[in-house]
């Protein structure tokens, strides 16, 4: 966690990204017994919240449902990785929506990151 910046955000350049840090991050959960990408995230989402997406079920169906290159990967943490690539994509192409949502949050004294925004919007359609 220490190699991750506070705050990096997945709105950063994808080059700025810490993808290596991330993957290993995310492999030290492989071998926790009963934990996911659902409980991992959850947990992981606080500490970088600009950066690490909730991958519940939900999302993870959203994220995979047109992108097969993110339902298969070597090993836990790059398979996290690969969704939360695919995350970055969506997060790209509704950049400009999502920070007009969080300006018009933050001005009613609601602070979200474009990430937990995202999750929102996910989880209001597909759930």
């Amino acid at each position: 966690m220490r190699e991750i910046r506070p705050a990096a955000s997945l709105a950063d350049a994808a080059s700025a990204i810490p993808w290596l840090p991330l993957t290993r991050l995310f492999d030290a959960f492989s071998d926790i017994r009963g934990v996911g990408f659902s409980k991992m995230t959850k947990a992981l989402h606080p500490k970088r919240p600009a950066l690490i997406p909730m991958l519940d079920s939900v999302v993870q169906a959203y994220l995979t449902r047109n992108d097969p290159a993110t339902r298969s990967s070597e090993s836990f943490g790059e398979h996290a990785t690969a969704l939360v690539r695919s995350y970055k994509q969506d997060l790209d192409r509704n950049r400009s929506a999502l920070r007009k949502i969080q300006r018009e949050l933050a001005s009613r004294d609601y602070r979200l990151t474009e990430v937990r925004i995202l999750d929102l919007l996910i989880w209001s359609v597909n759930a």
